[in-house]
């Protein structure tokens, strides 16, 4: 939403914005969406249930996204399938629905900027079920430590076992056993609870 200034500013003036500490659940599995959450600074986790409790990461939100799920959820009245979680300290503005459905008659910028969520979480989506269905366990776990390096700008992650055994929806066993391996190659440096990509 860059290119619309006047929205940016709309949204801003119309809408609450709150600054939330890291772990802060902003939507929760079968709660209902009161307000779409818009990420302004920091990032956000997302992540999916399935008939056991067990959670897998769908994707992260940075500055700039919302969540197709929460505008969906909020919109229509409907309960929440996902849950949101801040990952670090991270600025929301919190638009509530009745303000979204006006925004599309009255800005395109606002229906285009959710369209292009809608692809972006679709090609998230497809790719993590790829993933979890084609791909080694040894290149998943790389694969999600490079992007939260992208993401957060670091190589060095503080992450624990558990955190991408929760991630990625295997055991903390396995994940700790392919993280030794990944170190044996030269291809991490494991540290209490951080880990380093070489």
């Amino acid at each position: 939403m860059t290119g619309e200034t006047a929205l940016l500013r709309r949204l801003a003036a119309e809408n609450e914005t709150k600054v939330l500490p890291p772990g802060q659940v902003l939507v929760d599995f079968h709660h209902y969406i009161r307000n779409i959450p818009v990420v302004v600074r920091g990032h956000v986790k997302v992540v999916g249930e399935d008939d056991e409790g067990n959670e897998i990461l769908l994707y992260y939100l940075k500055p700039g996204d919302s969540c197709v799920m929460s505008i969906l959820g909020a919109m229509n009245g409907t309960s929440s399938k996902i849950k949101a979680v801040t990952v670090d300290e991270t600025e929301i503005m919190f638009i509530r629905p009745e303000r979204a459905a006006t925004l599309i008659r009255e800005h395109p910028g606002w229906a285009e900027y959710i369209f292009r969520l809608y692809q972006a979480r679709f090609e998230e989506l497809l790719q993590a079920v790829t993933n979890v269905n084609f791909k080694k366990l040894d290149d998943r776990i790389m694969d999600l430590l490079e992007e939260k390096a992208r993401l957060f700008g670091t190589r060095t992650l503080t992450v624990t076992h558990q955190e991408i055994a929760g991630e990625i929806g295997s055991p903390r066993e396995a994940i700790s056993r392919v993280l030794k391996k990944l170190e044996r190659e030269g291809a991490v440096k494991l540290g209490r609870g951080k880990i380093e990509l070489v």
